[in-house]
């Protein structure tokens, strides 16, 4: 069985027939100018060195280098062999905030769109660890339980947005409890929580739920998705144009603010660390470092067939081609 790792490069064969075309037309081309030229019966004495189908095979020759380049650049595939593979990782809980106060746009574009951003590429960087995906406001779920299918959680963390979830307000508790569930009970693989959250805690309780979660090995490390100046609340409307700002009950304005003390004391009791996001997403960047030097699990030992590159095949064949061609003189002296 063939396979090929780059087939797109196979389309360009196209292009084969069309130079083998265009070699046969010099070919009837040299011999008509030659025929121009001189009568084919003196040829022996005008063009001694007369080699017009010596031309026509270095040119199919060139041809068909070109051709077997493409075959190698797509990397051809030929046979199997058995490969055994040990996958090792850590289980990572990520809990996102989907209040409505994450629609504020103190940073941007705003703070949904900001924290989905970072999490997809932190989800890039990850290979072998699972991860659970915990949307929280005034309750919390978990939406996808531990799993190594990276697709999906980026699939189902595109589809989360705020207020999603019925209960208003944020509960800081809930989503460090919720997120608790998630993680296995056996297995010695390091248990990680990151909370992606503006601060805002409308429950007691974020604090004890924390020391609890630490009491189980869980390290967790809080990223605070909004600026200490913080904005108002957008409100929008079925067409997702802002009509309005969130007011409180004496009709202000409710401006959004980054708590950090409440989430640095959260990262603090269990051992983890508090970021405050940045333009470039630094702080996904080092909390990955920190998860790449914890604890693994080896959790799978997996065998699978796996396909040989021959790319060398074609490549070599190529390059004798080109050689040869090159070896090959323009034109063969003949005997008066």
């Amino acid at each position: 069985m063939i396979k090929f790792a780059h087939p797109g490069f196979l389309s360009l064969l196209w292009a084969v027939p069309v130079l083998l075309f265009i070699a046969w037309l010099e070919y009837k081309w040299r011999l008509k100018a030659m025929r121009r030229w001189a009568d084919e019966r003196l040829w022996d004495a005008t063009m001694p060195n007369r080699a017009p189908g010596l031309n026509l095979t270095k040119r199919l020759m060139l041809v068909a280098a070109i051709a077997l380049l493409l075959v190698a650049l797509s990397g051809p595939q030929i046979g199997t062999r058995m490969v055994e593979v040990t996958r090792e990782g850590s289980d990572i809980a990520i809990a996102i905030d989907v209040s409505r106060s994450m629609l504020t746009e103190d940073v941007t574009p705003n703070r949904m769109l900001k924290a989905q951003h970072e999490i997809v590429k932190f989800l890039g960087r990850l290979h072998g660890d699972r991860v659970a995906l915990v949307p929280f406001a005034g309750v919390a779920f978990v939406q996808v339980p531990l799993t190594l299918d990276y697709g999906a959680v980026n699939s189902i963390l595109h589809a989360i947005e705020p207020g999603m979830i019925p209960q208003p307000g944020t509960s800081l508790s809930a989503a460090i409890n919720q997120a608790r569930k998630a993680f296995r009970v056996e297995g010695e693989a390091q248990k990680v929580m990151i909370l992606v959250s503006d601060g805002e805690d409308h429950e007691k309780g974020a604090v004890e739920a924390a020391k609890k979660a630490a009491e189980e090995g869980i390290i967790i490390y809080t990223v605070g998705m909004a600026s200490p100046a913080g904005g108002p609340i957008p409100i929008k409307n079925e067409r997702g144009q802002v009509s309005g700002y969130k007011k409180d009950e004496n009709g202000k304005t409710v401006i959004s603010r980054l708590d950090d003390k409440l989430l640095s004391e959260i990262a603090n009791v269990t051992g983890g660390q508090f970021y405050r996001t940045s333009a470039t997403g630094s702080e996904f960047n080092d909390i990955y470092k920190h998860i790449a030097g914890l604890d693994k699990e080896e959790f799978e030992t997996r065998q699978f067939s796996d396909f040989e590159h021959r790319f060398q095949w074609p490549l070599t064949a190529a390059f004798l081609l080109i050689v040869i061609g090159e070896i090959i003189p323009p034109g063969k002296r003949r005997k008066r």
